[in-house]
């Protein structure tokens, strides 16, 4: 074998001569030369290590499903990838040492090749997911289902192959000078690596380096200490990527660039330096992922250290009661005194709890979510009250010649919402929102909704059902849930007479749209069972996405359901019971209906209503272009000595079985017949190689009739 510098140095100075007569020469020494003798060591150690480090974690990650919660699972692909770059290094370090080194052109080499990129490139990729999946689970924090794991890891797998591709396409990879089989060196390669380099150095710094400022900055007061963990946790990580990654490829672009323009440079020494941090970059990211807070506590907790620490704690406490007990009866006061302090800190111990079972990013998510809940529902109320009452806040009435054009705009802080609600806000609500920022609340058409509203207000008090004080708890609630499967946000009001649901801007498009038509609609047709709408909004607030929501009638009113039934008149994918399936716990679709009810089993009178209405409101939807909306049918269990219901109270209907009563009405009816639906109705018509199937998505005159003969079925109209 050759002397390793002397073979550097030989390449170098023979890579730009004539090629025809320098290939040779090239080829044959490029084929025989090793990686550098302290580097082969220090890959051999460190390899070993990472190896056994990663895939221990990676074997606990798996088998603790709590480690996997985001962003856990985005901790479980880096160890995949450091796993893969740890074996390439030790393949290449092993050949060296044996004395047996990579041919430029083989199998072996261009498979290490590629190891080497799809491992450093899938790191490189998950880090970054990290602090993005940071930032947009608190930016995105009242958005439901948000749970983006699958794209992240699509995302990362997709970037990665695309990369290697580009690459590999570009004849850039083989053997290299430095004895590994890699990036070659040449005047397009080292131009490609600078510039790939330089790129990849701005991105990660501005998305971690974002992300760790954007958290710092929407971390609330009460949390400030509990985070400082958290972030000192995440400016480490984001520091040591950068400095090894930043020092490995510089010291490796300068050698190669030195071969390129002939530099005088120790090029071994160089290499090894490179060698040394590759080798850090594996041992210490995997160390420092173990000390994120949650991720160390459960680990601690698995190995048992967690009970040791409780065992000493109750220990201690039984110490102290004991303590406690031969104290003179003297210090009373002062117990009751301590008892009240103990009884105003139940809330921090609460949300210390929840920080202690829940990934950091995920408790501040919840926590972001309650605070947006609670300015809403407070923003709500102000528009309320302000229909009767002079406010100390700012309002801009935008008004206009077209009466369905109009807006009412409200801007207000903290301290506003506690002096402008006509009763003292609960402690707990003004702590969660002392350190939230201004919000605008855009009010659509109020005189609109204030009449719709007002025709039903015998059955409904707004202002009541949106009390602050009596919806926290709700509120503390439904911050921790992730919403429906349309990925909208539910929330029912304490007395459940209400719904408020999240919409998209093409949805707030739709109702704006066909608003006039809407409103007269419901205005001709009182017995309607259209779920009404008594407000539209759009919540705007700093450093968050707008947030547009509508107020609507809950048709349940109820927590004592018996079974939910949502039904569209379609045949295909419209079941979902299975043998062993809790009924009561699931949606339950048109076939489920006519498998297991098969009809509304009402009086005559009561399904000649439901039946004619129905019909009527799908003529409606159809006119304005409308599909996929829902009869939806709960079936709700009796309550004692509530068998006398009054005459179609609120689209409520009694069962011929007096055990039960139906609430009816039409939901979800805010989806235009787009491209997308079309696209979606022939998509699944070819995937299953069936023209004629019955899907969902039809145009808006076929879905109307399809939708009226489901009904007269059930109603046994015809």
């Amino acid at each position: 074998m050759y002397n390793n510098q002397t073979i550097n140095i030989s390449l170098c100075e023979k890579i730009f001569e004539n090629i025809n007569s320098t290939v040779n020469f090239y080829d044959i020494i490029l084929n025989h030369i090793l990686v550098n003798q302290v580097s082969i060591w220090f890959y051999l150690i460190g390899c070993s290590i990472s190896l056994i480090l990663d895939t221990f974690l990676f074997i606990v990650f798996l088998y603790k499903s709590q480690l996997r919660q985001s962003p856990g699972d985005i901790f479980l692909g880096s160890f995949v990838f450091e796993i893969i770059m740890a074996i390439q290094w030790y393949i290449t370090a092993v050949s060296s040492y044996e004395k047996k080194p990579l041919l430029s052109n083989s199998l072996e080499c261009q498979f290490t090749a590629a190891l080497t990129l799809i491992s450093h490139l899938g790191q490189y990729f998950y880090i970054l997911a990290f602090f993005y999946f940071l930032t947009r689970q608190v930016k995105t924090s009242f958005k439901a289902k948000n749970n983006i794991q699958w794209l992240i890891h699509l995302g990362v797998i997709i970037l990665t192959l695309i990369t290697c591709v580009i690459v590999f396409s570009l004849n850039l990879t083989g053997k290299n000078v430095d004895g590994k089989c890699s990036i070659v060196t040449s005047l397009l390669a080292d131009y490609v690596i600078t510039l790939g380099y330089t790129l990849t150095i701005l991105i990660y710094v501005s998305i971690g380096g974002y992300s760790i400022y954007y958290i710092k900055r929407n971390i609330p007061n009460q949390y400030k200490e509990r985070a400082q963990k958290f972030l000192k946790f995440s400016i480490i990580y984001f520091l040591t990527y950068l400095i090894l990654i930043f020092a490995a490829q510089l010291v490796e672009l300068l050698a190669s660039l030195s071969c390129t323009y002939q530099w005088q440079m120790n090029l071994n020494a160089m290499y090894d330096t490179a060698a040394f941090f590759d080798v850090m970059i594996l041992i210490l990211l995997p160390i420092i992922r173990v000390n994120d807070p949650y991720t160390k506590r459960i680990l601690l907790k698995m190995f048992g250290y967690g009970q040791k620490q409780k065992q000493i704690i109750e220990e201690n406490e039984l110490e102290l009661s004991k303590h406690n007990s031969s104290v003179d009866q003297d210090l009373s006061l002062l117990t009751s005194g301590i008892s009240q302090i103990r009884q105003s800190e139940l809330i921090i111990n609460r949300d210390r709890q929840q920080t202690d079972d829940n990934p950091f990013v995920n408790v501040l998510q919840n926590k972001k979510r309650g605070q947006i809940m609670c300015k809403m529902i407070a923003g709500l109320q102000i528009d309320q009250y302000s229909k009767y009452n002079s406010l100390d806040i700012e309002i801009i009435n935008q008004k206009s010649d077209n009466i369905y054009e109009e807006k009412k705009i409200y801007k207000f802080i903290n301290d506003q919402i506690i002096t402008t609600m006509p009763y003292n806000l609960c402690q707990e609500f003004v702590s969660l929102v002392e350190d939230f920022p201004q919000i605008k609340v855009i009010s659509y058409t109020p005189i609109i909704f204030h009449t719709i509203m007002n025709r039903e207000k015998e059955k409904l008090n707004i202002y009541e059902s949106l009390d602050i004080n009596n919806n926290f708890e709700k509120i503390t609630n439904a911050s921790k849930n992730e919403g429906g499967k349309s990925g909208q946000f539910f929330f029912y009001s304490q007395d459940n007479q209400l719904i408020i649901k999240t919409v998209t801007q093409q949805e707030l498009k739709i109702i704006l749209t066909m608003l006039k038509n809407y409103f007269l609609y419901i205005l001709s047709n009182p017995n309607t069972l259209i779920a009404k709408i008594y407000g539209l909004y759009t919540f705007e607030q700093e450093n968050q996405k707008n947030i547009n929501i509508i107020v609507m009638r809950n048709i349940a009113k109820t927590s004592n359901t018996f079974r939910i039934y949502d039904l569209k008149g379609s045949s295909y994918d419209r079941e979902v019971a299975k043998k062993d399936t809790n009924l009561q716990k699931v949606v339950l679709k048109d076939l489920d209906f006519l498998n297991i009810e098969k009809y509304l089993y009402i009086s005559q009178e009561d399904a000649s209503f439901i039946a004619e209405n129905a019909i009527k409101d799908s003529n409606f939807f159809k006119s304005q272009g409308l599909i996929d909306y829902s009869l939806i049918v709960f079936k709700i269990l009796n309550e004692q000595n509530q068998n006398l219901i009054p005459k179609k109270q609120a689209n409520i209907f009694m069962c011929d079985d007096i055990r039960y009563r139906y609430h009816i009405g039409i939901i979800d009816y805010l989806q235009e017949y787009n491209v997308q639906k079309q696209f979606e109705k022939y998509t699944k018509k070819i995937i299953k190689l069936n023209q004629n199937l019955d899907t969902s998505s039809q145009d808006p005159k076929i879905y109307a009739n399809r939708f009226q003969q489901f009904i007269r079925r059930i109603t046994k109209i015809e």
